[in-house]
Formats: C-alpha cells, sequence, structure tokens
C-alpha cells in the first residue's frame, strides 16, 4: 500500500512536471523537487477523496454530457489545488497559472491522461 501511495505521489509529480513543460510561462509550479512533490500530493489527495464525491454528485451532468463534464471537474480540482497550496503556504512552493481557461482545461487533461496511466500501471 505504501509502495503504490509513493508510485501515485511520483507519477503525480512527473506529470505536473510534463505539464509545466508542455505549456511553458501559463503554468508553472515553484520550489524546485520540493513544489512538485507538494503538488502532486495535493493532487493525489483531491484525485483519491474529492473527485469520487464530485462525480457521484455530478452523475446526471456527466450522462447528459457524455462525460464531458469531468473535464469541468479536472479543472475545478486543479484550481482547488492551486488554491490549496496557496492556504498551507509551503515556503518557497506556489502554483502559478497564468492563463485563461483554457491554461485550467489543459492541465485537468493532461493531469486526467496522468492518472489514468498510474491506475492502469497499478493494476498490473
Amino acid at each position: 500500500m505504501i509502495k503504490r501511495l509513493i508510485l501515485h505521489i511520483l507519477a503525480n509529480a512527473i506529470g505536473l512536471y510534463m505539464t509545466v513543460q508542455i505549456l511553458g510561462g501559463d503554468f508553472l509550479i515553484t520550489g524546485g523537487w520540493k513544489g512538485y512533490l507538494i503538488a502532486a500530493l495535493i493532487f493525489g489527495l483531491l484525485n483519491g477523496f474529492v473527485k469520487p464525491i464530485l462525480k457521484i454528485v455530478a452523475l446526471p451532468f456527466i450522462f447528459i454530457t457524455a462525460g464531458l463534464f469531468t473535464l469541468v471537474i479536472n479543472m475545478f480540482l486543479v484550481w482547488f489545488a492551486k488554491y490549496a497550496v496557496g492556504i498551507l503556504a509551503f515556503e518557497g512552493v506556489e502554483i502559478i497559472i497564468a492563463g485563461s481557461i483554457f491554461t485550467y482545461l489543459s492541465v485537468g487533461i493532461i493531469m486526467a491522461i496522468v492518472n489514468m496511466l498510474i491506475q492502469w500501471l497499478a493494476r498490473k
């Protein structure tokens, strides 16, 4: 179980690093490796605990939109992760999103793909 948790945190950190590289200046995580690990831990907690609750609550919208509403949920989780890092005030760690709503959408899509890969690898 601990091994799986560490795998999830490391995979999320790698996914966040890839996202920063892909989106350039629109999405940035400060604090070096510590920043990526803290952000990955927060994303992991949100995906593990908050996302299933949001999916249950939003189930009618997910059915109506043929699953596209999950993108809105992912965008909310990105915003909430940014908010949580800001509230927890880790020294030198910050998630900076300079772009528009499309940046939130892009980060949400990339992190959803990363989390699908994590789930696929964890089953094997």
